[in-house]
């Protein structure tokens, strides 16, 4: 297969490294299978070996996102969008969308023949569009204009229409889909030092938080028999949301969605009757000092009861509501979270689900899978086994497929039955020739937090070498979270940090309250409306009891790295005290030291927005929109901050957001030890403002560090990933072992040079 895809797209590859995505069967055809690589779409015969290039995935829309698509049939990032890829077709194959220069078409197929397109919008244009080929490809071509011209084999007039994702009822009487209004959204700028023969500007809309103008989301119903389009009146919050948007099964006059409002703490389930635009609201959910997690409604039967995700109970569960929105029960309860749903058995009545945090005596991460009835009644586990376990169903549910690891368990994969018994093994990882060239299992951990009483989770990799009675300097490898602590529940032979481990060190990932979803909403929100210090005392406290066990450890050489919001965490740690006096060295890749000019969405969701009365003496807000937590700090900026907005002026009944998230710059005069930043200078994800802003308030400071811009670089550093790592490397090795050394020859030699 490799040598076909070689041949197929141009480009070699290697068989034994297939980036090899979304796997699909073919439902007449099981011996077709259709995957991606790379943003192509393959079809393979698994009987003749025939492969076919299906095409570029087909164009996302712009604006919201994936929150504000509907339904089925998404085809990923952006692309060029080859034929037939841009035909949204309907069920009944007789009407198919696409876009072409922002607006809609559609197109009858009768006897299989086109008939002549329809224009269905005529007001799409740049910002405010339903796709287009210029929209799709004009970051792409700016940011890779130099890669464009490397690029071998030939080139295609592009296909201009686009797909558009529109979502089509079942019975294909009607669609809906949405288009954001971005228009207003300012714009935020890079320049591409590299391009040829002038440096070229990168242009791109970016709403930073509490802005007033961020992307609005239409909603649009099709009707095939009226042949009509209809823009939907589902406003409700200001700067809502939309997610979750389907038809209901059962008729394609009814249109379910959920609106979510900007603070991310209050939504609606609704129900809108496409035939005179009524909204039912089903069921509502309001959170305090946290956002609101949501899952994809999940229906037992087409227009029967359906199953809903909640963390009302300050635990993430699923819930069984009659059709019309009428509570039934809860179907899982207790003291951990219910992850996912994998299947729901409607004629059994039952619901198969992963969930983390229910067995006794392991890590709350490690996923296991379990089957409850849908009355909560009668809750198995499938797959025991203090592990991570990614377990599969076959089509019978009589069997499932269980994968499972953890970082120093390799991967084993079982047979079990319906009950969670062993069958038989299929496979295990053999390490032992890892073993023989001196590879070392990684260690886990468990710690207690700052507060005495949460555990905090983490692995340790040592040197091969490793000698008990040498002491050691101690790496923390952070992410603060809050999607995601970045702390690995499973196996893996080439992590980096067992490179930086050979060099003489102890590396450890670990935990901290407020990085995680997957345990409590308490844990999950520990940082809300404090999104620059909450992680910072449990990686202290944590790696001080790592010390105090391990005498190994020398508590009096502590490093620090991490990459975005570990870059942030990163600097963080050397410039906050008394966490400056603790952490001596410390690598900042492309943090996002000022999260006030960071994505609006992630620092709204995760810090926390209020939304305030506007007066009329200063247009300044008043009130807090949501209640303070206790604070960590007793000089916290985010309530000094909101002191000072006080004011006495008439409120208008106009209300609009405001936010203040602690920066790294406030803080850059308290800068202890040594500090590497380091960031992309084409960065289009975290802004190298954010970087710059903090370099700026260092000098200023007069103080000193170490800086290193990376020419062309997003937010990952692509073919300079190995220099930076290098770097991080020698710094670490120079400022915690007095080992100053430049890999300059190692670098050379890898890059071909002489």
């Amino acid at each position: 297969m490799a040598a076909q895809l070689s041949e197929l797209l141009k480009k070699p590859y290697d068989r034994t490294n297939l980036p090899i995505t979304t796997v699909t069967f073919d439902e007449k055809n099981v011996d077709l299978i259709t995957f991606t690589i790379e943003g192509n779409r393959i079809q393979y015969d698994l009987k003749t070996k025939e492969i076919k290039n299906l095409g570029r995935q087909g164009a996302r829309q712009q604006g919201e996102g994936a929150e504000a698509q509907g339904g089925g049939q998404r085809q990923g990032p952006p692309g060029q969008g080859a034929p037939p890829d841009f035909k949204n077709f309907s069920p009944d194959k007789k009407y198919y969308v696409y876009a072409f220069e922002h607006n809609l078409y559609i197109v009858e197929v009768v006897d299989g023949k086109d008939q002549p397109p329809v224009q269905l919008t005529k007001d799409g244009e740049k910002d405010y569009s339903f796709g287009s080929y210029e929209e799709n490809e004009r970051i792409r071509q700016q940011f890779q204009q130099e890669q464009q011209q490397q690029r071998q084999g030939q080139q295609r007039e592009p296909e201009k229409r686009v797909r558009v994702n529109v979502t089509w009822s079942k019975d294909s009487k009607r669609f809906f889909v949405t288009r954001g209004d971005s228009r207003k959204v300012k714009e935020l700028f890079l320049v591409n030092s590299l391009s040829e023969p002038r440096p070229t500007m990168m242009t791109y809309k970016y709403a930073m938080p509490g802005e007033p103008d961020v992307t609005q989301t239409e909603l649009f119903a099709y009707d095939v028999e009226a042949k009509q389009l209809k823009k939907l009146p589902v406003e409700k919050y200001k700067d809502q949301r939309l997610m979750n948007i389907h038809f209901q099964d059962t008729t394609s006059a009814k249109l379910r969605f959920v609106r979510r409002d900007r603070l991310q703490r209050n939504l609606e389930f609704c129900e809108m009757d496409l035939t005179n635009d009524s909204i039912k609201v089903l069921l509502t959910e309001s959170v305090e000092n946290a956002f609101l997690e949501t899952q994809s409604v999940e229906y037992v039967k087409p227009g029967e009861d359906f199953i809903w995700f909640s963390e009302r109970t300050g635990w993430g569960h699923y819930y069984l509501y009659s059709n019309d929105g009428k509570l039934k029960n809860a179907i899982t309860k207790g003291p951990f979270r219910a992850s996912d749903i994998v299947q729901v058995d409607a004629e059994k009545g039952v619901l198969y689900f992963r969930g983390q945090g229910r067995e006794m005596g392991e890590n709350p991460y490690y996923r296991h899978l379990y089957r409850i009835g849908l009355d909560g009644k009668g809750l198995a586990l499938l797959d025991p086994g203090d592990a991570d376990h990614t377990s599969t169903l076959t089509p019978s549910k009589k069997f499932l497929v269980d994968v499972h690891s953890r970082p120093d368990l390799a991967p084993r994969v079982f047979v079990r039955d319906d009950r969670g018994n062993v069958i038989m093994q299929l496979e295990q990882m053999d390490l032992s020739r890892l073993e023989q060239l001196g590879w070392r299992m990684p260690e886990t951990f468990v710690v207690k937090a700052a507060d005495g009483v949460t555990d905090i989770y983490g692995n340790l990799w040592k040197p091969a070498n490793f000698d008990p009675t040498k002491r050691y300097p101690i790496i923390a490898n952070v992410y603060p979270g809050p999607q995601t602590e970045s702390v690995s529940s499973t196996f893996s032979a080439t992590a980096s940090n067992q490179r930086l481990a050979q060099l003489g060190f102890i590396v450890i990932q670990i935990g901290n309250r407020g990085g995680n979803p997957a345990r409590s909403n308490a844990y999950h929100s520990y940082g809300y409306f404090n999104l620059r210090d909450y992680g910072l005392a449990d990686k202290k406290v944590g790696i001080e009891q790592l010390a105090a066990r391990y005498p190994w450890i020398d508590i009096d050489r502590v490093g620090i790295y991490g990459h975005s919001g570990g870059g942030f965490m990163t600097a963080a740690a050397l410039l906050l005290p008394p966490f400056n006096e603790f952490f001596k060295v410390g690598v900042s890749s492309a943090g996002n030291h000022d999260n006030n000019v960071y994505n609006a969405n992630w620092s709204e969701q995760h810090h926390g927005l209020r939304e305030v009365p506007v007066t009329q003496q200063s247009g300044r807000g008043q009130g807090s929109g949501g209640e303070q937590p206790e604070l960590i700090f007793d000089w916290y900026p985010e309530l000094l901050w909101a002191q000072q907005q006080s004011g006495t002026g008439q409120q208008t009944g106009e209300t609009r957001f405001e936010i203040k998230v602690p920066t790294n710059a406030e803080i850059a005069p308290n800068l202890k030890g040594k500090l590497l930043l380091v960031h992309g200078d084409m960065d289009n994800n975290v802004h190298p403002a954010g970087t710059i802003r903090l370099v700026n308030a260092l000098i200023k400071a007069n103080k000193r560090f170490d800086f290193m811009l990376l020419p062309g670089k997003a937010h990952g550093f692509g073919d300079m990933q190995e220099y930076f790592t290098q770097m991080l490397m020698e710094y670490f090795a120079e400022h915690l072992l007095g080992d100053y050394y430049r890999g300059t020859a190692e670098m050379k030699d890898k890059s071909g040079g002489n």
